[in-house]
Order: C-alpha cells, then structure tokens, then sequence
C-alpha cells in the first residue's frame, strides 16, 4: 500500500508539466508556424520584413521624454502609424482607414493596439485632430533618423506607411498608403487567427 502511494506521488510532477505544456504549446507552435514555416502562402497583400524588427531598436519615448519599457510595448498586437509636425489629407485619410481596419475587427479589436508615433513636436492643429477623431489611439515619440535607421533602408516612414507588430515585440509586417483596406483587413485578420497570443 505505501509502495503504491510513493509511486503516485512521484508521477504528480508530471502531470503538472503535461498541463502547463497543454496551454502554452498552441502559443509556441502557433509562433513558429508563422515565423518559420511557408510565409509565402500565407499572404500575397502586405509586404513581410526579413528580417522583423524588435521594437525596442526604434526607441520610443513617453511624452515625458522617457524611454518606454520594452515590457509595456510587447503585450499586444499594434497597428503603428508614423507622423511629422503636420498631417495632411493623406495622411488623415490613413489614420482613419486604420481606425475603421481597427473597428472591423470586431471581437478581436481587444487584441490590436493603434499606436501613433510622432517623429516631430505636432502643431496645434495636428494635436487638435488626433484629440477629436482618434482619442483612442495610443501616442507615442521617437527620432526619424532612429526609427528609419532600425527599419531599415527602404522604409519611407513619412509616406503614411503602416506597420505590424506582434505581442512578442517583432515588427514585421508593412503596407503602403495604397494597401487597399479590405487586403489589410484580411491579412491582418490571418495574422490574429494564425496566433492566439496577444
């Protein structure tokens, strides 16, 4: 009888470890199907970065001027949009289009974060309308020739680009001013059923 009770207690350390790895390994296989399997077949719309981008290399701040964690930037998905002292139409039209991507979500809307990152102190008229139409929004600073530096060559961050960044901190994926909404949209929504984290 006590030889039977030794034997149980000594597997419980196992089902312990089957649990925990019942929950985080649709998370794990989930991250690398996406980041290592066929990243073609997975989408012909926005423009994949190789290499993806960490985060934390663009330097961000607070409006206090401050270095944001690297902690408070990774636990959501984020749709990042970049901009100057200004916003034209162009670049309001952007705004709004991510906005409306945003809300098209739907139920998963609680998983993506619209992130504003502003390269130059705003004008009055630009704080004005980012107040009114798109308060919920999150704003953010950062240096141009940093953030461009870190996303590399190719990237024209003033051109109302929109970029990707999963709950990990990679930000890796861009669509141009162009990217119809409805592509966006739907690469953005296989993004969030491909990956259950965030």
């Amino acid at each position: 009888m006590s030889k039977e009770t030794n034997s149980t207690v000594k597997k419980n350390p196992y089902t312990i470890w089957f649990v925990v790895f019942a929950f985080v390994a649709p998370a794990v296989l989930a991250y690398f199907m996406y980041f290592f399997g066929n990243v073609g077949s997975f989408s012909n719309h926005g423009e994949i970065l190789n290499p993806v981008v960490d985060i934390s290399t663009l330097k961000l701040k607070d409006d206090k001027n401050a270095l944001i964690p690297e902690d408070k930037l990774r636990y959501k998905w984020r749709m990042i949009s970049f901009v100057g002292a200004t916003c034209d139409d162009a670049c309001n039209k952007r705004l709004h289009d991510v906005r409306q991507i945003h809300k098209s979500l739907a139920k998963d809307q609680h998983r993506v974060i619209r992130m504003i990152v502003h390269l130059e102190p705003a004008t009055d008229e630009l704080n004005n309308l980012i107040s009114k139409e798109y308060p919920n929004a999150l704003n953010v600073f950062g240096n141009e020739k940093t953030v461009s530096s870190a996303l590399g060559d190719n990237a024209t961050i003033q051109n109302n680009e929109t970029y990707i960044m999963d709950p990990i901190g990679n930000v890796m994926m861009r669509f141009s001013q162009d990217q119809p909404n409805r592509l966006f949209l739907k690469d953005l929504r296989k993004l969030l059923k491909v990956s259950q984290i965030g």
